[in-house]
């Protein structure tokens, strides 16, 4: 059983890898840049005897290398989509857009998962995404008028969350699923709020779960910080989510995943 994991050169998504290697997975380890990539997977390695790991590297801010990380995967058994953004204390707090045009935090948490989750064939699909509360910009969700980082984070979560609901109603051939691991020791959380409450091993142990044996969640479902919950009220909206679908779709000028 080989799957990917994007963002897994730290935190959860390194965490992730190493439980699903201990399982017997075969775990393609996704970083931004090759060199992070080699390192995660030696690491990996390092602390599961006789682990398959593979390297992968892209910059998941631009669609085109997307593209061809999904290129090179090929089919895959399952797909995290963990890599995430949040531009921390470590960047200027201005408004950035990928090499697309896409505001930065919208590109990386919500089209590169998007896209990449179309053009992998993948029969397990989970979707790291946030508990914190957020809405939708529809007129102007690139913000181009009143940025904020936070809202930039907390909408491009949400967004992330409509998606795996409404790609489980329109897949059913597909498990999916939302996932919050919680308020959890990572770089990301560290460097932007300050502070964690639980290990980043704590968090991945839900990211992992639906590749596991023993999983009996339903596909469509949001396991929130190893509860499952309600998804957020505009994820459990069936116009909202074939609204951003549609806008989505309308972005990207491709076709969109089933």
């Amino acid at each position: 059983m080989a799957v990917l994991v994007t963002g897994a050169s730290s935190g959860i998504g390194y965490a992730c890898a190493v439980r699903l290697a201990a399982a017997g997975r075969e775990v393609l380890v996704h970083g931004r840049t090759p060199e992070r990539a080699e390192r995660a997977a030696g690491s990996v390695r390092g602390e599961v005897d006789g682990a398959r790991v593979v390297p992968v590297h892209a910059d998941l801010s631009s669609l085109a290398a997307v593209r061809a990380l999904a290129r090179t995967v090929g089919r895959l058994d399952g797909l995290v989509n963990n890599a995430g953004l949040f531009a921390g204390n470590d960047v200027e707090h201005e408004r950035r857009v990928s090499a697309d045009g896409h505001e930065l935090h919208w590109a990386v948490n919500y089209l590169a998962p998007f896209v990449l989750t179309g053009l992998v064939d993948a029969p397990v699909v989970v979707n790291v995404v946030s508990g914190m509360r957020a809405s939708l910009r529809w007129d102007d969700p690139g913000l181009v008028e009143g940025w904020d980082r936070v809202v930039a984070y907390g909408q491009s979560k949400l967004a992330l969350t409509m998606f795996s609901v409404e790609l489980a109603a329109r897949a059913p051939h597909r498990s999916v699923f939302a996932v919050n691991p919680g308020y959890v020791d990572t770089r990301l959380v560290r460097e932007s709020f300050g502070g964690a409450v639980n290990s980043a091993d704590s968090g991945a142990r839900w990211v992992a779960a639906p590749l596991l044996p023993g999983f009996t969640g339903t596909s469509g479902g949001f396991l929130d910080a190893g509860e499952w919950s309600a998804p957020p009220p505009l994820a459990a909206d069936p116009g909202a989510r074939a609204r951003l679908w549609e806008l989505t779709g309308t972005q990207l000028d491709s076709t969109v995943p089933g």
